[in-house]
Order: C-alpha cells, then structure tokens, then sequence
C-alpha cells in the first residue's frame, strides 16, 4: 500500500471552497486526506447532541472524487462543554497547577469521565464510518506538550493500582524502590503519592515506575479506541508517533497499530538530514515494516522560536528521504492553507488564497519519482530502548549526557561509512545483521545479553551499558554478566566534560562519562589521555570505556566497516532488488553534489534521488 496525500481540515471552510479543493486534490496527486481528529465540537455540540452533517458530507464528497480517506478519532481536544461539566478531566502537571483549556492534549487518559466520553465519541465515528473510510489514526500525537504526564488524584489511584498489580505486597515495593534510603517505607498503599514539588531528588526507582506507568496510561487508552473500532471496523489503525519523542514507549505501543505513522519536523535548530533520517529508521523499525510519515513539514512552521521558511524543493527532497528510508508514504501537513487559529502562520499545499504553491508541485512531482516501497538491507544493528532513556533522564553523573544524541552520533557514522542502520529492542531477534551496536544501555534484558552472547559477527558494547537492573539499581559488577564476553571489568566511574584520547593511534574525543577498567584477557586498541583504556577488543567484541562522537566512531567502526563513501551532503541506503545488490543515494543539498561510492564518481543534480547499479 502506498499512500501519497494530505492532511486537510473542511472544517474550516465554508462548504463552497470544499469541491474547488477536491479538484486541485486530483489535478496534483493527492491520492488521500486525513481529516476528523480535532472535530469534536462540530459533531457533538453539547452531550450527547450529535450532528455528522459536515462529516457525512466532506466523506462523500472526497470518496465520490475517489480520493481515500483517514478518519482521526477526535479525542485530542475535548469540547469546552465537556471540561466545564467534568473539570476533573484536565491534566495536573509536575507542579501540581491543572492544565487548563483553551488548546488542545488538555485530558488526562486516567479520568473516568474522560474515557467515558471519549469511547463514546469513537463508538459514534466508528459506527457511522466503520465501512467507509480507509484508515483510522488513533487520538493524535499522544504525549505532545508534555501531557504523557498528569499527577491529578484519578492518576494517583490508576498508578497505585498498577503498583499493586506489578508487586504484589508493599513488603516487595519498598524493597525494590529502596524505601529505606531517606526514610521512605510504605505501610500502606494509599501512602504513596507522586514526588510533587519534592525538596531535592525523588525515589530513582519510583520516578522509572511513573514513567512507566504514565507511558502505559497512554497505550491502554490507545488500546481501548482500537477495541471499539475493532467493532465496527477492520480497517487498518495507525496513530502519528513524534520526531524525537522519548515521553512515551513507542515500541510497546506500536504492537496495537496496524503501522506506525510519524510527524516528520524539523526539531533542531539547525537542520540535519540524518538526524531526520535515523528518525525514520526508528520508526521503521518499530515494527520492522514500512511506515507513513502522516505529517510532513511543508516548508515553515509556527512553533519554534524562528520559523524559517523552506524552499519548495525541500518538500520533494524530504519526500525522496522518507521513500529512501523504508515509507509507504508521505503526506505534508497541511493541505488547506489556513488564516486563523494557532496555526495560521503554518504553510500548506496552497496559499491563503487558495491557489497552488510550488511546493504542491514540487510534493506532486517527487511522488512521481517514489514508486513502491524501499526495503533497506539489514546490516548494522544499534540497540535502542526508551526505558533506557529514561533511566538516563532521571539519574545520572553527567546531565549533560542526553541518550538519543549520543545514539544519533553512532547512525550517523554507519550512515557515513556508506551502510544501513537500523535500531533493533530487547526482543528483536539480531541474527541477520552484519555488525552489533549496544550503546549506553544502562539495562539490557537477560534475553538480550544471551543474544549479545550468541551474535557471530563483531559487537560494539560501551559505557554505562549493564550497569543496572529492571529496577534500577546499579549491579555488582559491570557490565553485568558481560565481563568474560568482553574480557573487562568497569571497576570504577565518573563525569567528565571532555577529554582528548587516542584510537589506532589517532586523537578522538571522549565525553560525559568515564569508565575506569580492569582488562582481563582483552586487548587495548585506544587510550585516554592519561594513558588508561579507552576502548578494548577481545576477538571480535569491542567496549568503549566513554561516549565517542560521530568522528570517533566512525573511526573505530571502520575496523569492520570500510568507508564505501566519499562525499557531504548525501545519504544512501542498499537495497536488494532481483538478486542484485543496488545502492539508492540522494543528494541532500540544493546544489550539484559529486559524490564517490566504492571509487567511482556520481555527479547528482540538486535534491536528486539515483538508484546505483
């Protein structure tokens, strides 16, 4: 399935524009719309006062055009009537102050009342349009504005009641969380609140239990909608995960969806091509299938601090990128370019006019040249799990270390190498792939270290990696039943900001953190610059005792895997196709490239997508 599209909003419009933008939709390709995710307030006014009149007839209008269609469940804005009623519903955030209305994501999914309201709001869209539509997105960009986290008393009973399912008794609580450090123990359930406002540093263990229970929050809401489509519907369900977003597991949520959809913004201050692309990779991977990237940044946007604008190429290029990376698809946010709301300074497909930009054209034009669907070949595995980030997020030597940067350092030196990386979890199997990377995984499940054990191939291990348990606590010994694999011993550890070392005689710089070892039968093939070890080998298993940035590792990894590309502003992906072995490579820059693959020269046109034999 390939799905090439918009997002678009009749609401918004008086019914006469709605069929002059249906015909510029087929004039230009746009083959799908996603409409109904914020439509709350126009089809049920007051409780329980429906009207789908405007639904009812922006559906047949677009499926009389044979244009498909993906109808959001519209529970990311609750109406004003429903917030007035029940208050209750709104969000406390990490100081305790509720969230107010008057924007969107203002629910908790632990309000009764709310989830009383909103499955009956889905049950309404579902039966009505459950053989109709194509595809259903699930909510909208669950999480977004830090609202995965709300700390109201329903919260609190919800979280105690997943303490009590996960543990069992207090007695088994308080040992795991550690209750007797600064005198915490539980006699009773309903002692336990959430770390509001706290003095200094909270319970470790309790915090990674709020993340965890506040991320599952959101998926068993998630879960419920999907129940209740599932009544009515068998159509494909997606929900539109975010670039950069660690609030939520989205591997654990992507189990529920049919396909994993993404918003692909830019979220740097600067724009970095392969920082977009190891988010696509991401997403593929989730589900280790094709992905759709739902909402594509058109051009500007109106939510960072300076919006720049884009030219229209861009469009096409990010297109190509998305098709490079394994997408079914790709449809740019948003059709209809609007002059009211928040988002009125947020390009579109048309002007305010509503007349065709160039970036429609340009969108139209690159659809034409992302035939199929991409399968890149697996060959570099990098180990990836949001608990992980979070263990990083709420304890740490360095807080200046941030997880996923540092793991994006390590994509974009396969990347540049000339190979394919992919994020592989604590269930994947990793047989298959030609390299291993574990980096900075504080905990790794005892079904993963067997399969560290188990890979043939070379295996890349770094600080910080095993040093922890499920629940937190530092283990005995580091890394955790992988001394003898890697034949060291972390025997000590600190913070660091930067230091000089040395790998294969070549300077590299150390960061963040700094692991003194103990080298029983491995070999030292880097120093720091006191002359400890940096990095280590032992056959074919490789530890690096800091965090190395994007040169560093792509000198270490050219051990085994040789530099195939020689050039800037590109990226590619291998693929097989009819037996041979392809190289598909995309200029990421405005202007003519030249760039060298396995020694020959490629003169690339600006933005240009080319297959390489």
């Amino acid at each position: 399935m390939n799905i090439y599209g918009a997002d678009y909003y009749p609401e918004h419009w008086d019914r006469s524009f709605w069929k002059k933008h249906v015909e510029l939709m087929k004039v230009y390709g746009i083959e799908w719309v996603r409409i109904g995710e914020f439509m709350w307030s126009v089809v049920e006014r007051s409780d329980g006062e429906f009207d789908f009149s405007l639904l009812d007839e922006a559906i047949e209008l677009l499926s009389e055009n044979g244009i498909k269609i993906i109808l959001g469940t519209p529970t990311a804005t609750p109406p004003a009537w429903l917030v007035s009623k029940y208050p209750e519903i709104l969000p406390v955030d990490w100081n305790g102050r509720v969230r107010g209305f008057g924007s969107r994501r203002h629910y908790s999914p632990n309000s009764k009342a709310y989830l009383e309201y909103a499955l009956r709001i889905v049950e309404q869209y579902a039966s009505r349009n459950g053989d109709v539509i194509d595809v259903w997105q699930i909510d909208n960009e669950f999480g977004c504005h830090g609202t995965t986290y709300s700390f109201g008393n329903e919260d609190l009973v919800a979280f105690r009641e997943w303490l009590k399912e996960k543990y069992g008794t207090l007695e088994n609580l308080n040992r795991h969380w550690g209750t007797v450090f600064w005198s915490q123990t539980y006699k009773s359930w309903d002692e336990i609140v959430f770390p509001i406002n706290t003095p200094t540093f909270e319970n470790t263990h309790q915090m990674l239990d709020i993340y965890r229970f506040m991320s599952d929050s959101s998926i068993r809401f998630l879960k419920s909608q999907v129940e209740v489509i599932r009544k009515y519907s068998s159509k494909p369900v997606t929900h539109n995960f975010m670039v950069d977003f660690m609030d939520l597991d989205y591997r654990k949520m992507a189990r529920y969806v049919d396909f994993v959809s993404w918003d692909n913004y830019i979220a740097t201050e600067e724009y970095d091509p392969l920082r977009q692309s190891a988010n696509h990779s991401l997403m593929r991977s989730l589900k280790h299938q094709p992905f759709l990237v739902i909402e594509q940044q058109p051009a500007r946007v109106n939510w960072r601090q300076v919006n720049e604008n884009y030219e229209s190429e861009y469009l096409a290029m990010w297109t190509k990128q998305a098709y490079l990376n394994g997408a079914m698809g790709v449809m740019p946010f948003r059709f209809d370019q609007i002059r009211f709301g928040a988002e009125q300074y947020h390009a579109g497909l048309l002007d305010y006019y509503g007349r065709p930009t160039k970036r429609l054209e340009a969108y139209s034009k690159a659809k034409s040249q992302t035939p199929g669907v991409i399968t890149p070949k697996p060959e570099v595995a990098i180990f990836f799990d949001y608990e992980n980030e979070w263990i990083h997020r709420i304890n740490h030597l360095n807080r200046n270390f941030k997880y996923w940067d540092a793991i994006v350092d390590i994509y974009k030196a396969v990347k540049k190498l000339g190979y394919n990386a992919e994020f592989v979890f604590n269930e994947d199997e990793v047989e298959g792939y030609d390299v291993l990377i574990v980096p900075y995984a504080s905990y790794i499940s005892e079904e993963f270290l067997e399969k560290i054990k188990k890979f043939e191939g070379p295996v890349y291990l770094t600080a910080m990696s095993s040093i922890k348990d499920r629940y937190n606590w530092l283990t005995e010994r580091m890394p955790w039943h992988l001394i003898d694999e890697f034949g060291i011993e972390v025997v000590d550890f600190g913070g660091i900001k930067k230091e000089k070392g040395y790998l294969f005689s070549q300077c590299v710089n150390s960061l963040f953190w700094k692991d003194e070892l103990e080298v029983f039968s491995a070999k030292v093939i880097g120093s720091f610059e006191n002359g400890t070890p940096l990095a280590t080998v032992k056959n074919n298993r490789y530890y690096v005792a800091s965090v190395l940035d994007e040169n560093g590792w792509k000198l270490l990894l050219s051990e085994n895997l040789k530099p195939r590309v020689l050039g800037k502003g590109y990226e590619l992906v291998n693929v097989e196709r009819n037996g041979r072995e392809l190289t598909v490579v995309l200029n990421t820059l405005p202007i003519e490239n030249n760039v060298y693959i396995d020694g020959s020269l490629h003169v690339l046109k600006p933005f240009e997508l080319s297959f390489v034999g």
